[in-house]
């Protein structure tokens, strides 16, 4: 059995360790939360599904023909940067509210912290899985051959995920104290979707792809989309995106050993 001390970084150690214990408690809550979203809808989150898959139609024809791509290539190319940025814009908005939306439960009930990220987080997996059905239906359709690239993809998403706990610790509580904070972060959103290899391919920068390596979602898209379309990641982007993850850890340990017992009073 683990023992932690007494410090704050082992109290804050465990309330993330007792938090992925509870498992089927936030996988329960995560599915919940969907059902009460899309409570009286006959098809749920499915019309997200619905509402991506129109979005990809859309700007798949326009702005390949503006691009001047092979819509056979940039068809799937887009579908799944819209696929990711889905989830990725969708947990950062949802990690920003993390904790006071559940300002009753944080003050009544005593709980690990981690659990209500992880519940987030969770919620956004499932959907993520209802969005992955129109890239499969776009490679089939597109005939995007697949290999053992794919194998990749599942220690992709689970750096990812890794990503999105620390991101949402620390959202959630800075955004709990400093409710202006959430305001900014969404237009910072809006901001990245247009700098971020989502729509445009990293061959179009050329000489100045260099450029990329300034945004730390650069590697963490390449990671995750390149075993879809049957690629192999870059050593260079996993090795970006691991230390980006191990910073993000550090840091978040740093700070919730030091605020994890205020977040009840910012809520």
């Amino acid at each position: 059995m683990i023992e932690f001390s007494s410090t704050s970084s082992g109290k804050f150690l465990k309330d993330l360790i007792e938090g992925l214990r509870s498992y089927h408690v936030w996988i329960i809550l995560g599915w919940y939360d969907i059902r009460q979203r899309y409570r009286r809808s006959t098809i749920g989150p499915f019309w997200i599904t619905i509402s991506l898959a129109i979005t990809i139609a859309a700007m798949g024809v326009l702005y390949g023909k503006l691009l001047h791509q092979d819509l056979h290539a940039y068809i799937p190319y887009l579908t799944s940067g819209l696929v990711i940025w889905s989830m990725l814009s969708m947990m950062i908005n949802d990690s920003i509210t993390v904790f006071s939306n559940a300002s009753g439960i944080i003050k009544q009930i005593r709980l690990p912290l981690s659990l209500h990220v992880l519940r987030m987080v969770s919620r956004n997996l499932i959907i993520f899985a209802h969005n992955l059905l129109v890239f499969i239906f776009v490679g089939v359709l597109f005939h995007v051959h697949i290999g053992w690239a794919l194998l990749i993809f599942p220690f992709a998403l689970i750096l990812w995920v890794a990503n999105a706990l620390w991101v949402g610790l620390i959202l959630g509580a800075i955004c709990a104290r400093f409710r202006d904070v959430g305001q900014i972060i969404m237009s910072a959103i809006q901001i990245l979707f247009f700098i971020t290899p989502v729509m445009w391919q990293v061959d179009a920068l050329g000489n100045h792809a260099w450029i990329l390596h300034l945004n730390p979602l650069a590697a963490y898209f390449e990671i995750l989309r390149d075993p879809l379309l049957g690629q192999a990641p870059s050593l260079f982007s996993w090795f970006y995106a691991l230390i980006e993850t191990i910073m993000g850890w550090l840091f978040t340990i740093f700070f919730f050993s030091r605020y994890r017992a205020r977040v009840a009073y910012w809520v």
